[in-house]
Parts: C-alpha cells; sequence; structure tokens
C-alpha cells in the first residue's frame, strides 16, 4: 500500500506518510557474534514494507530487536516518534507493535477459541472490547469462525497462519512485524494469505514483512530492504530491486513456484 491522504488506524486520522517507526544505526550480537551492523531504516504510517534477503542475512533478529524481544548493542528504535530501545515486548504489543513470529505462532495443544482468548488476558476485564475485537476477528477470518473448537495443531498450514494473524489482530496492532508467513506452504495458499495481509494494510495497519522471496514480499508491499550479512545492501522500491541482477535475484523468486 502507498500511503496517501490519512490513515485511520484505532479510531484515530493520523497524515498518511508521517513517520510510524525509525531504526537508527543499530548493531546486535549474540554474545560474541555481530549480526548486524549499522542498520538504519524508517517505515511510514499505512506503508507495507518488505524486508528480504537470504537465510541468515538477519530478517528475523532486526524484528526480534524491534519487537523488543532483544536489546540492540548500538543504536536506537523510535515508535510514533517516542524512544523504546530496550522497552519490554509485552509492552510495546500493549501500545500495538505487535510481532508474528516465524514458524507457527499458535498454541497447537489449545482450541482456535483458547488461543484467541490467551490473546486477549491483556484486556480480559474489558469484555465489551474483547467481544468486539474477537467479532472482527472472526468477519476477517470466517475459516477460523468455523473451527473454534478444534485444537490449532489440527489445522492445515494456511489455517494455522490464518490464526497467527488473528491473534495478532486481537491486540488492535498500529504496526504489524510479519516474519515469513509464507513459508512452507503451497503457492495457492500464500496467494491467499497474502490477499489477508493486503486488505489489514488497506485498513489502516502498518506492516513491516519480513520474506526470502520478494515475489511473494511485493504482492503487498512496494517498498523494499535488502539485508545481506546483517547490513542494508538495497532500500527502495520493489520493482527497482526486481531489476537488480547484481542482488542474487534467484533467491528471491525460488518461495512462491516451488
Amino acid at each position: 500500500m502507498k500511503a496517501e491522504g490519512a490513515v485511520a488506524v484505532n479510531g484515530e486520522k493520523h497524515p498518511a506518510g508521517d513517520r510510524v517507526l525509525g531504526v537508527q544505526d543499530v548493531d546486535f550480537s549474540y554474545g560474541h557474534l555481530q549480526v548486524l551492523f549499522g542498520i538504519s531504516m524508517d517505515v511510514q504510517r499505512g506503508e507495507a514494507l518488505a524486508l528480504v534477503g537470504t537465510n541468515g542475512a538477519g530478517k528475523s533478529t532486526l524484528l526480534r530487536v524491534i519487537a523488543g524481544l532483544e536489546t540492540p548493542t548500538a543504536g536506537s528504535v523510535t515508535f510514533d516518534d517516542r524512544d523504546i530501545t530496550g522497552a519490554r515486548a509485552e509492552r510495546l504489543a500493549g501500545e500495538g507493535l505487535v510481532l508474528i513470529p516465524g514458524g507457527r505462532a499458535i498454541f497447537t495443544d489449545m482450541t482456535v477459541a483458547e488461543n484467541l482468548e490467551m490473546q486477549s488476558l491483556s484486556i480480559r476485564k474489558q469484555g465489551a472490547l474483547v467481544r468486539e475485537r474477537k467479532e472482527r476477528v472472526l468477519t476477517t477470518f470466517p475459516r477460523l469462525a468455523e473451527r473454534l473448537g478444534q485444537h490449532a495443531g489440527t489445522l492445515s498450514g494456511g489455517e494455522q497462519q490464518q490464526l497467527a494473524l488473528a491473534k495478532a489482530l486481537m491486540l488492535d496492532p498500529k504496526l504489524l512485524c510479519i516474519d515469513e508467513l509464507s513459508l512452507g506452504l503451497a503457492p495457492v495458499v500464500i496467494a491467499e494469505l497474502m490477499e489477508i495481509v493486503r486488505r489489514l494494510n488497506e485498513d489502516g495497519i502498518t506492516l513491516v514483512v519480513v520474506e526470502q522471496s520478494l515475489n511473494v514480499a511485493a504482492q503487498i508491499c512496494s517498498r523494499a530492504i535488502f539485508l545481506e550479512k546483517g547490513e542494508v545492501r538495497f532500500a527502495g522500491e520493489c520493482a527497482e530491486l526486481l531489476e537488480r541482477d547484481d542482488i542474487a535475484r534467484a533467491v528471491f523468486f525460488g518461495g512462491a513456484d516451488s
């Protein structure tokens, strides 16, 4: 989505194009192993930004830093013009910065309904709000509404990822970070999920989407950042990145066709 005009988020209107996320000169290390090197990027309100690159490029680690699951060894992160460097992930989720981690971000031994209830613990005393959000989520995901009593581990791969999205929406995100939602899924399932994510963006949710395949990310994102070995090698329009033969284009095209 290209941000234009005003963006409505959580019932409030904001001018589209103002910065919702800022990452400035971020380094990160696992012990003595440095994996992010001077990462800087901005995300505009209402935008859908792709983070792409090969395995081990640092994409997932960057999302974890942004979402408060890791603390950078240098640099800063801002959210809605507030410094959130080192803030706890639970606090950030409550403020609208929500991460869907890679893999299956669900409780497989719980039912669909129980997964949604667990995600509502922070607002459990606000019964009307819980019901409103649950109704909105089940309207967005009618297939889940038909499977509320089914254990999440018995859902198909695509349905499990729908549940991961549904859980994130229970937190009413302003900024939603998604880590490889398409991993291991068939092309037809990926297309269905990307259409759902595109609609969420059109509804005003700002997105940062990690994908290994650019042709998957380009279905919903107009701008991309390419990471390699923990550094930014490209930042610009997806269409321009598609034409960059020097950035291992073959890597990007494996995800949706195989």
